[in-house]
């Protein structure tokens, strides 16, 4: 079995943003981050279709804000993302819709001080540079970790069927479905692992974290993918993304449309669809799904009327499915940073749900990440 200085479970912003920060530190840990998708990216992830190298579509967020000044060592970190062209101000428009189908000024959440930020060529781009490239880090994708156990001074990790597992003397979860109990219902767990690996009494700062996380709240997405061809519009004239006001949101549940124009001209249309709070749980998640997609395709039309090229070529449209965030943007109870790290039972956390700056943001996971690699390199 194959045995690491430290075991990073996602490889989101937060994840690669620990990884990449270590290595910038020179760090002298041998890393394997462990990651359930095909790829890195997490919520920044881009979907890349088999049957077409070419395809490209951020399925998760667009983009993100930064605020400034962002801390020295964030902006050490993403300084070689910015030179490289990985990173880039993303200056294509940004339109509101209200209730009406009317076109209003985006505001708020879609109208960030800082502006936006993208990955190029894709989202995905960003976590891919953010991983060191060097014989200390070892990544493991399309591996899902069900099983933790603590002994021996080691963390052991396995996915469901046992069939894989490694050891690592030091454990980060880059996000909180290991440790919360929504992995009971969304994935049919017995058990939430963390609490299993370590009982409660063992480690009392780790108690407060699982304590903290029984009470924290995510708000889940259903994203639709289509493909709409070739639009016949300038694509100059399209918008990046297209925000629904609060009233709009009500109306058609969604909360906002992303454009994504591929490198053949075609166009990639995904629908951040809003839960409606049904109990999610692997038996019923595949019917609603189905009824996701229905609902979504059947707003389009009339939510569309403001942009005529989009809308007509929805009659000619694929969808690709829908995309369930069970993961997704914490809404509540921060967990707080001086519970990021428990050194008793050597594991740690990072991710968007962290307390600080921008909570349940990327810049938040970003930060994160950053910080939890300053402390674990200072105790090393």
């Amino acid at each position: 079995m194959a045995e690491f200085d430290l075991a990073i479970i996602g490889a989101g912003l937060a994840g690669c943003s620990l990884a990449g920060r270590l290595a910038q530190l020179n760090s002298p840990f041998n890393i394997v981050v462990i990651e359930a998708g095909r790829g890195p990216g997490g919520r920044t992830a881009s979907r890349r279709r088999r049957d077409d190298i070419n395809w490209r579509v951020d399925h998760g967020a667009p983009g993100f804000s930064l605020s400034k000044p962002l801390p020295p060592d964030v902006e050490t970190l993403l300084e070689p993302l910015r030179i490289s062209g990985t990173l880039q101000r993303d200056s294509r428009p940004v339109i509101g819709v209200d209730e009406q189908g009317g076109v209003v000024p985006a505001t708020g959440a879609a109208a960030p001080t800082g502006g936006w930020w993208h990955g190029v060529p894709c989202m995905a781009s960003i976590c891919e540079q953010l991983l060191p490239m060097d014989p200390g880090l070892k990544t493991q994708f399309g591996t899902r970790v069900r099983w933790l156990d603590h002994r021996d001074g080691l963390w052991w990790l396995a996915d469901e069927n046992r069939g894989w597992s490694i050891s690592a003397r030091r454990l980060v979860l880059s996000g909180s479905l290991l440790a919360h109990p929504r992995s009971l219902a969304m994935l049919a767990w017995s058990d939430v692992p963390l609490r299993s690996a370590v009982r409660a009494g063992v480690d009392p700062q780790l108690d407060e974290v699982l304590h903290h996380l029984q009470n924290s709240q995510s708000a889940v997405r259903w994203n639709l993918m289509l493909d709409l061809g070739h639009v016949n519009s300038d694509q100059q004239d399209l918008p990046r993304q297209i925000w629904l006001t609060e009233a709009a949101r009500k109306r058609w549940q969604v909360e906002r449309l992303v454009v994504h124009p591929q490198s053949d001209g075609r166009i990639a249309l995904v629908v951040h669809g809003l839960d409606g709070g049904e109990a999610i749980t692997p038996e019923s998640q595949p019917a609603l799904m189905k009824q996701k997609e229905r609902e979504l395709q059947h707003c389009l039309p009339e939510l569309l009327r403001c942009i005529p090229a989009l809308q007509h070529a929805l009659t000619k449209s694929t969808s690709l499915g829908v995309m369930r965030w069970g993961a997704s943007q914490p809404l509540d109870h921060p967990l707080p940073t001086r519970l990021q790290w428990c050194s008793s039972s050597a594991v740690g956390f990072c991710g968007d749900w962290i307390e600080g700056p921008g909570f349940g943001t990327a810049e938040a996971a970003i930060r994160s990440g950053v910080e939890l690699a300053e402390r674990l390199q200072d105790a090393s």
